[in-house]
């Protein structure tokens, strides 16, 4: 008879995220005849993606006490260990660091090599205690990068002996979701749009800055979608007080329909001052967006500048030239061969149907205990 892999997705919490988002397209692609799926949320009851509480996945949430943080981190951590202890699993599914961190402390030693950890984000300038942690903790797992470039800073942090560990798997995106036939409308006034988190590393700040510059002799409006709970919330906030940007510039926090806000944006921007696999970008470029990309955040050449979008050095001065580029290609209605480039390289390149063949192959490997190229 056909035995069902146990797999288990742990992460901190569910809100909204690229990793998240993530966890719940490998849930979606998973078939229940090949898969018992479980996930776990041992340190936070918020679920930002409901749809999840329709998928074939068991939920189990760690209702965690209002005690200071230390005592917090202290329960959820016995309530993550109690749990791995007392079930077993093929294979456990982790995203993240601190999630990886935790997870690989204090999983039972059978768990070890049946841990899969996803690095989602850069780890070139990440702590000598978490540069110890990884060295020490690398050896109870399987990691999975999602550019070339994390991949190689991984190594060069674990040694080359830990190489034949860690592999690469670009972000799947929903592609019929986000798809587009025509570049967004454009109606004389130019929308300019970024979505992620409100944090100093996404660095949205700077696009303010730059549309505050452009808007004194341009029509534009900005969205900025993300959420608000994070650090530079405030100081976005304000800047468009400060300079007198609300009728031209509109905040919002995380958005469940996130792609009727992509076919609004004439021009995507991605600011970041250091990115590994942006989904926000493949959206975007999905969608039919003229995306302008940092070099910071153009992590393995996604883009290629004038082939399928823009790329700045990070500066104010030149996000500001870029984005007058971006309008005057856009006003002569020459922008769309650059943008359906970009469409056809997010299409081929990150679609959840690749990355579901890569995860299967993992996962089926560790759970039969056979080589993963095999």
């Amino acid at each position: 008879m056909h035995q069902r892999i146990k797999l288990c997705f742990i992460l901190s919490h569910l809100p909204q995220g690229g990793a998240e988002r993530q966890t719940i397209n490998l849930i979606k692609g998973l078939k229940t005849t090949d898969y018992e799926i479980t996930l776990l949320l041992y340190a936070h009851t918020e679920i930002f993606y409901k749809e999840v509480i329709e998928l074939p996945v068991k939920i189990i949430v760690n209702q965690t006490s209002k005690a200071n943080k230390v005592i917090r981190n202290l329960k959820n951590a016995l309530f993550l260990r109690k749990f791995l202890r007392d079930t077993y699993f093929d294979v456990i599914h982790t995203l993240l660091y601190h999630n990886g961190f935790w997870v690989r402390l204090l999983a039972p030693k059978r768990y070890t090599g049946r841990i899969i950890y996803s690095v989602r984000n850069t780890v070139d300038e990440i702590p000598l205690s978490s540069r110890l942690a990884e060295k020490i903790l690398v050896r109870k797992s399987i990691v999975v990068t999602n550019s070339h470039k994390v991949l190689e800073q991984y190594v060069n942090i674990v040694g080359e002996r830990h190489r034949f560990r860690v592999s690469n798997i670009y972000n799947g995106i929903e592609t019929l979701r986000f798809l587009s036939d025509e570049p967004p409308g454009f109606s004389g006034k130019t929308i300019i749009g970024t979505v992620g988190r409100q944090t100093a590393l996404k660095n949205q700040i700077q696009i303010l800055q730059a549309v505050n510059i452009i808007s004194k002799t341009k029509p534009v409006h900005f969205f900025l979608i993300g959420d608000k709970a994070q650090g530079s919330s405030v100081d976005n906030e304000r800047f468009v007080r400060d300079h007198q940007l609300s009728e031209i510039v509109t905040i919002l926090d995380s958005q469940q329909d996130i792609e009727t806000y992509y076919r609004k944006f004439n021009v995507f921007v991605l600011s970041s001052l250091n990115e590994s696999c942006p989904n926000v970008l493949f959206e975007a470029m999905l969608s039919k967006c003229l995306c302008i990309v940092s070099e910071g955040a153009n992590a393995d050449k996604f883009i290629s500048d004038g082939l399928n979008g823009l790329i700045y050095d990070g500066s104010l001065q030149m996000l500001v030239s870029k984005l007058n580029t971006a309008l005057e290609l856009i006003n002569g209605n020459m922008h769309h061969p650059m943008v359906n480039a970009g469409f056809d390289y997010a299409f081929k390149n990150f679609s959840s149907d690749t990355m579901m063949m890569k995860y299967n192959r993992i996962y089926k490997s560790i759970a039969h205990n056979t080589d993963i190229d095999g």
